[in-house]
């Protein structure tokens, strides 16, 4: 799957698109003739590697943004809400963020930003494997005494043993 210009947004137009660092990385995603949107995290990121000496080279139309706090805060609170928020870097969080402000469409294949993409009503797609089929609330649990949890803790506060995600809940995904 390679995606290009032809490839509409949202509602069949030219809605942004919010791709992750991997997704550019994969080179199945056109971003000369896309329209793309990507946050200053994920150029940071780019500019570390070979991607980066090519758009230092090449004449790159791509709008770069952040995100204000306001978005970044209401993905950060519906990540915790559906149990993702330990496994968002920052640089998830600022792509949800953008997505979310700008109405755009996230391209990744994190399962964990999808989670979040479908939980706010944010399209999203996948770029090399398929998209989330269910919305899943996660519980943490203790692989040890079983004891559950509300938040995600490096290490039981009972026994000690490794705390691992169960899902709580599970809806089909709204969007894909």
């Amino acid at each position: 799957m390679s995606l290009s210009r032809k490839d509409k947004g949202p509602a069949g137009d030219l809605s942004p698109y919010v791709p992750d660092t991997s997704a550019i990385l994969t080179g199945k995603i056109d971003l000369l003739s896309m329209n793309c949107v990507l946050p200053s995290a994920v150029l940071g990121e780019i500019r570390k590697g070979k991607m980066g000496r090519i758009m230092e080279n090449s004449a790159f139309n791509v709008r770069i943004m952040s995100p204000s706090s306001t978005f970044l805060n209401r993905i950060a609170e519906a990540a915790r809400l559906t149990g993702d928020l330990p496994f968002l870097s920052q640089v998830d969080m600022e792509i949800l963020a953008v997505a979310l402000e700008i109405h755009g469409k996230v391209i990744s294949d994190d399962y964990s930003m999808q989670n979040v993409c479908s939980s706010m009503g944010i399209e999203y797609m996948g770029c090399g494997i398929d998209s989330i089929k269910s919305n899943i609330t996660w519980g943490y649990v203790c692989k040890g005494c079983g004891a559950k949890f509300e938040n995600m803790m490096a290490e039981c506060r009972v026994c000690g043993h490794n705390i691992t995600r169960y899902p709580l809940n599970q809806d089909r995904a709204r969007s894909q």
